[in-house]
């Protein structure tokens, strides 16, 4: 990688520059004094942005600020995190110990770009978030000035860490100075994060008027005349790198001031292009070949491309020093980067193809990296040659190690279009459309692993393909077609194929056939097989599910949900994982089960699995939903649908929890709109689990409208789904509770206290609390000794929202009983439980009725825990468990400053002074 030293040689003369000067010491200075900024740099080409930058860094020597420098290359778009290591590598310490100590904590994610360890590679997320703490542990030595040149042709994986790291620098002594031609080229967006950053300096460099050009001519050019400064601002444009150029051309005796105003705004050009032209044909092989294989390339290699001897080469380069073409001549580089287009537009488009080609060859005979040689195959015409695509699929695999599938994806469609021989055409569309999964690409997924089993020609490549498109279609929520292509896909695996596919495999068909509400006999016929093989997490999460399904004891699936989650064995985006959380929330563990969420959530962040980021978030709402805290099921709706493609496996769920929210907050014509527009439209019925909820979310509404009728025509058909899917004994949607309340309000009560009866057997059947407790609310029918006993159960239970409703009903039956003092006492505390859980429209409608009873509003406020925000409640839970604030922001992906913040909103409302304290408030709860 190019290090870009400061010291000896001399800083070049800025004119008209002295604004953007001050702006960039004032920034030195401030991260001097331990305040971090950015400031951007935007100038066309020779507009002197990279001469301003070695003022930067000049001024950040000169206040003993250490400099990280990197600078973009056309040639190096495609290496991953190829800038980001250009800037750390220099800095990170050769002893051994010393290394270990950066890379500790979130830092730790990042070794594998670094070629450090060979860990599991994380997501881009989390290894941006290792980088920013990285360079926070750098920061913490010493201020830091971080400087990015030519940021147009940063490779994307650096430019979105740039982006991040940008938002992030509040409070860490970094200044970070990014310099682009973003006028010239387009970065895909990716400069518009680290423009958004607060307080951002953007510098946009403008020509030189013609007073600047006329000072910068007569100081090359003693005695110029007004008429000759004029034509040359003319003709230039005021560019100074052009002004120069062209008084350099005008001393080979170019022409005078008549000629030079006459020959338009591409006379530079032209002239620097003659120049080159006229040189001896060895020196413009030199000239071409660095143009080629790009700047700093070693002499040796300059001279295999050129086709000449190093001595030749050498002098060739010490040549085109003397003439300004390159600023060095050992390694080679251009003065500027205008003169390397110059040369690469003598070269016929014809031809580029042919010469990236022969410096692949040069490069691969030198031993080069393979991400290098691939950038040059990347610019070479398809010709069906199997070194290339092994060069790709090489370059593909070490971008994927390194966290980047967008780069890898890159690769592998380059390897593609080659094409590859036909025994390997399938695992590269395989391989590609994996990589534009993790891209959330959905459009272009689909048709690569399509094409990659089309293609596929082996029965292992096609049990394969089957299962890598089964995953991707049961993640777009496809449940159906994802159980037929993993039964194609079993029926064909060889009994030869490795142990991980076959595994894969089968745990992958359990957990599909039960997403999928008409596979009951495929299931357990799936389970009775996979039980003959040794101990497994999958197989031991579904059993915890059959347990709940058959009507066993709350006790005992939970202990089979817990051993299958111990170790951290089920990943996010693996089924069986749900299904042992989903038993935890059935089983009212919620607070266990929003642990265990919390942690999927991290752990697909850090693995890159951003399919599954959002059925996490669905759960995380759910759970939320049941423990009463909307506002936290407010936050998972509206992050979780921000993670997610059309179409997705968690939009059922996620919908389901703003239906509710909505409802609870009386906006039935907005919940309305979420149904028809989701999977559940028009009236469908499920057809995968996670639809029930829909199911169930559409049957509150028909509640709060009164649609006796159809409330009951679903919640029947829910029944009749559940028996066959297998459920004899409880699940999460209380289907014969909402049939007896379409029963009651018809007059039906007979059928309302067979359903209730039931639904109350069950419940005590499986001994958790809040299930009997709500099944009893129901068998009250105003009773109030019944209620109390809701009440009592209610209050084991974590579900707060429940409890207000179950406390609401008792006041109310005490009011009809005459029992004002202990009706008033209930609602009291239903109200305040409302309040506290969000739920204002219950809120108002108890305040109301207090009020009515004891002739003023009452004032109800929220304190305690319930206070929290969500984001305050997190951290408070993390500080409870001793994590430093530093681990927090780590865990949580924010920065130091953010942790402080929430922490001390929550000290505040809670009345604590330290984290002992904060630890017995938060265990309370």
């Amino acid at each position: 990688m190019r290090s870009h030293p400061v010291g000896a040689e001399p800083l070049p003369e800025l004119v008209e520059r002295d604004a953007e000067t001050a702006v960039l010491r004032a920034a030195v200075a401030a991260v001097a004094r331990g305040r971090g900024g950015v400031v951007v740099v935007d100038a066309s080409a020779g507009m002197g942005k990279t001469a301003l930058l070695r003022r930067v860094r000049a001024s950040a020597v000169d206040a003993g600020v250490v400099v990280l420098s990197a600078r973009g290359a056309e040639l190096e778009r495609d290496f991953a995190f190829g800038v980001v290591r250009q800037l750390l590598e220099p800095a990170l310490p050769a002893e051994v110990e010393q290394r270990r100590a950066l890379f500790t904590g979130a830092a730790a994610a990042t070794e594998r770009i670094f070629d450090l360890g060979d860990g599991e590679t994380g997501s881009l997320f989390s290894l941006f978030n290792g980088l920013y703490w990285l360079l926070v542990t750098l920061a913490e030595r010493g201020p830091l000035v971080v400087v990015a040149d030519d940021a147009q042709w940063a490779d994307p994986s650096s430019m979105r860490f740039l982006g991040f790291l940008a938002r992030r620098l509040d409070s860490v002594a970094v200044l970070l100075v990014v310099a682009t031609r973003g006028g010239e080229h387009d970065d895909g967006g990716l400069l518009d994060d680290v423009l958004a950053a607060e307080d951002c300096a953007h510098l946009r460099l403008r020509s030189l008027s013609a007073a600047g050009v006329a000072r910068l001519v007569r100081d090359a050019v003693g005695g110029a005349d007004d008429e000759f400064c004029a034509a040359c601002h003319v003709t230039t444009a005021g560019n100074p790198l052009f002004v120069r150029e062209l008084v350099r051309v005008l001393a080979d005796g170019a022409g005078d001031a008549a000629a030079v105003a006459s020959a338009g705004p591409d006379a530079v050009r032209e002239h620097v292009a003659a120049r080159l032209r006229r040189q001896p044909d060895e020196v413009r092989r030199v000239a071409r070949a660095v143009a080629v294989l790009g700047d700093d390339t070693t002499l040796a290699l300059v001279a295999a491309q050129a086709g000449i001897g190093v001595t030749t080469a050498a002098a060739g380069a010490e040549h085109l020093v003397r003439h300004g073409f390159f600023g060095t001549a050992d390694p080679p580089a251009f003065a500027h980067v205008v003169l390397r287009d110059v040369v690469l537009s003598l070269v016929p488009l014809a031809e580029r193809g042919e010469a990236h080609d022969r410096a692949a060859g040069v490069l691969t005979a030198a031993g080069a990296p393979v991400a290098r040689i691939a950038s040059h195959v990347l610019r070479t015409v398809p010709a069906a040659r199997p070194d290339r695509v092994g060069v790709l699929v090489a370059a593909a695999a070490q971008a994927w190690q390194r966290g980047s599938p967008p780069d890898a994806a890159t690769y592998l469609a380059r390897a593609r279009q080659e094409p590859p021989e036909e025994g390997l055409r399938s695992e590269v569309s395989r391989l590609l459309g994996n990589c534009e999964v993790h891209q959330l690409a959905v459009a272009d997924a689909d048709v690569h692993l399509c094409e990659a089993l089309v293609l596929a020609d082996t029965p292992e490549q096609r049990a394969r393909c089957g299962y890598s498109l089964a995953r991707f279609r049961n993640a777009c929520g496809e449940v159906g077609a994802a159980l037929a292509l993993l039964r194609r896909a079993a029926a064909v695996v060889p009994d030869d194929a490795p142990a991980e596919l076959v595994r894969d495999l089968m745990s992958e068909l359990l957990g599909v056939a039960r997403a999928d509400l008409s596979a009951r006999d495929e299931l357990v016929a799936r389970l009775a097989a996979f039980r003959a093989t040794e101990s497994d997490p999958v197989l031991t999460a579904h059993l915890s599910v059959e347990e709940v399904f058959t009507g066993g004891r709350a006790d005992d699936a939970v202990a089979l949900a817990r051993t299958a989650l111990d170790g951290n064995r089920l990943t996010p985006e693996r089924s069986a994982l749900w299904s042992a959380v989903n038993t935890l929330v059935v089983a009212d563990r919620l607070v266990e089960a929003e642990q265990r969420a919390q942690r999927a959530l991290r752990n697909g962040l850090e693995r890159g699995q951003l399919f599954a980021v959002g059925i996490v978030h669905g759960y995380l709402a759910r759970i939320s939903l049941l423990r009463g805290n909307l506002a936290a099921a407010d936050e998972h709706v509206e992050l979780g649908t921000r993670a997610v493609p059309r179409p997705n496996v968690a939009l059922p769920a996620l919908d389901a929890a703003r239906v509710h929210l909505l409802v609870e907050r009386g906006r039935l014509d907005e919940a309305s709109a979420v149904l028809a527009d989701g999977a559940l439209a028009d009236g469908a019925l499920p057809r995968a689990s996670l639809h029930t909820w829909l199911l169930e979310s559409r049957m509150r509404l028909h509640a709060a409208r009164g649609d006796d009728e159809a409330l009951l025509a679903d919640a029947t058909a829910c029944g009749a789904l559940y028996a066959r899917w297998g459920v004899t004994g409880l699940w999460d949607v209380q289907w014969r509770l909402h049939a007896a309340t379409a029963h009651r309000r018809a007059g039906r009560r007979e059928e309302a206290a067979v359903l209730i009866s039931e639904q109350l057997r069950l419940a005590r059947a499986f001994g958790v609390p809040r299930q009997v407790a709500t099944a009893l609310r129901a068998a009250a029918d105003g009773d109030a000794g019944m209620l109390a006993e809701a009440v009592r159960l209610l209050r084991e239970s974590t579900a707060r929202l429940e409890l207000a409703e179950a406390l609401a009903d008792l006041g109310e039956a005490r009011q009809r009983a005459g029992d004002r003092a202990g009706a008033r006492t209930a609602t009291r505390e239903a109200a305040e439980i409302a309040v506290e859980c969000g739920a204002e429209a219950l809120a108002d409608r108890l305040r109301t009725g207090l009020a009515a009873g004891g002739g003023r509003m009452p004032r109800i406020e929220v304190t305690g825990v319930a206070a929290l925000t969500p984001s305050e409640l997190r951290v408070a839970e993390l500080a409870a468990g001793a994590l430093t604030n530093r681990q927090i922001a780590e865990n949580l992906f924010v920065t130091e400053k953010t942790v402080e913040t929430h922490l001390g909103r929550a000290y505040r409302k809670l009345g604590v002074r330290s984290r002992t304290q904060l630890a017995v408030h938060m265990s309370a709860r």
